[in-house]
């Protein structure tokens, strides 16, 4: 339902008024409704900005998770080992080998 022509009067003096006595409060009630974000997102310093913050948070969450990984324990690790333990096994088995021979099938 529109407005009549007297009260489009009233109601815009009305709003001079307002805007005379307490501009902080009009222009707070002018930008209401108004969306903001895509405002603040639209220039290339929030952009910049919001991608090195995205950024610093990927980097902190990756050490994080790294320094929570367990480290392997020393004693966790085989002792490298020495040609004379290797050949000696092989001499034992092959000493078993000639103690026990196969048996033949009847």
């Amino acid at each position: 339902m529109a407005l009549s022509m007297d009260e489009q009067r009233i109601l815009d003096g009305m709003e001079r008024k307002l805007a005379d006595e307490d501009p902080k409060l009009a222009s707070r009630l002018a930008a209401f409704g108004q969306p903001r974000l895509p405002v603040l997102l639209g220039s290339g310093k929030a952009r910049a900005a919001f991608v090195l913050i995205s950024l610093a948070l990927a980097a902190m969450v990756a050490l994080m998770v790294y320094s929570m990984r367990p480290f392997p324990a020393e004693g966790r690790h085989a002792p490298p080992s020495s040609p004379h333990t290797s050949s000696s096994a092989s001499a034992q088995s092959s000493r078993s080998a000639v103690s026990n021979p196969p048996r033949p099938s009847a």
